[in-house]
């Protein structure tokens, strides 16, 4: 019969087991198999396109291939969840902006809590952008506020999902403007762009990066971005803040991993992943993309996170007044 003690000694030899186990897997990390980012949107819009700006250059820092994984189900939350049913080994990341991660915890019952996961680094900061067809009839907002006030509801808008990144100053500009469009939702950027690009809404919400290589074009116009300044990538578009409207509003896109991963392996990470966005190859891609990289480590990004959070609470509230 195994007596108390025999059995604390067990018990006290199979936690150093596995503790050296985890401490063997994070030292050998990241050798043992190729990593994956998930990114809960379809792919070909700003967070896949900024994901693979990062990943390209940070597989061959790693020496490690990285799979860009793009799953847009249940608004996000297949690739959430699948990220979080993965071992807590480093090899499974989340890449997104505050949309279906925050936003939807805030507002729907989902399987985790926001502590639930680490925020790493940060790829870019951007900016949610309201554009249209060159050909429009809608040469800028004030033609959309005019049209939008003769026939309400009349105006089609495409924006990616529900309380998403372009979404929420979408709800804050007709409520500053006092005016009314039909929403029309999408699985992301790319869907959106297609959208106005196939005539089937008037105008579409998204963020640089998807409609940079058409603005270049010039088949698309765009009409206003939500921040408080210019965008480099876009110099001639104004602010709604210098239209007159208060609908400022930009987002991060992060890498997270969930809660659980090993010290030793988030340090790593976030080292190498820093040097990837810093490279020249990491620029380049950038560039050609028209997407402007703020690469900040674990101190700085968990600081923005923390304040997004405290951020939506107060404009969802104020949204549901």
């Amino acid at each position: 019969m195994l007596t108390k003690r025999t059995m604390l000694l067990g018990t006290a030899v199979l936690l150093a087991v596995l503790s050296f186990g985890a401490m063997a897997s994070a030292a050998d990390f990241p050798k043992a198999k190729q990593l994956r980012m998930v990114v809960p949107y379809g792919a070909g819009g700003g967070v896949d396109i900024s994901t693979r700006i990062l990943a390209t250059p940070a597989q061959d820092i790693l020496g490690q291939r990285i799979d860009v994984v793009c799953m847009p189900g249940a608004g996000g939350q297949e690739g959430i969840n699948f990220v979080l049913q993965q071992p807590r080994d480093g090899y499974t990341l989340l890449v997104t902006d505050y949309g279906p991660l925050v936003t939807t915890a805030l507002t729907e019952e989902v399987t985790y809590d926001l502590s639930d996961w680490v925020p790493l680094v940060q790829i870019t900061e951007v900016v949610p952008t309201f554009f249209v067809l060159a050909e429009s009839p809608l040469k800028n907002v004030e033609d959309w506020v005019k049209a939008a006030k003769e026939k309400p509801e009349s105006l089609t808008v495409a924006h990616g999902r529900h309380l998403s990144v372009p979404h929420l100053p979408l709800i804050l500009f007709e409520k500053t403007a006092g005016i009314k469009n039909t929403h029309v939702p999408t699985t992301g950027g790319s869907e959106a762009l297609a959208y106005v690009l196939g005539k089937k809404v008037d105008i579409g919400a998204s963020v640089p990066s998807t409609i940079a290589s058409t603005v270049k074009a010039g088949t698309m116009r765009p009409l206003a971005v939500c921040s408080l300044e210019r965008v480099a990538t876009l110099p001639d578009t104004p602010t709604m803040k210098e239209l007159g409207y208060d609908v400022v509003l930009p987002a991060w896109y992060t890498v997270f991993a969930p809660k659980g991963v090993p010290e030793e392996t988030l340090k790593i990470l976030e080292e190498k992943f820093i040097e990837a966005l810093k490279s020249e190859g990491a620029k380049e891609m950038a560039g050609k993309s028209n997407v402007l990289l703020t690469p900040y480590g674990r101190d700085k990004t968990a600081g923005l996170y923390e304040g997004t959070i405290s951020s939506l609470k107060t404009i969802l509230a104020d949204v549901k007044k």
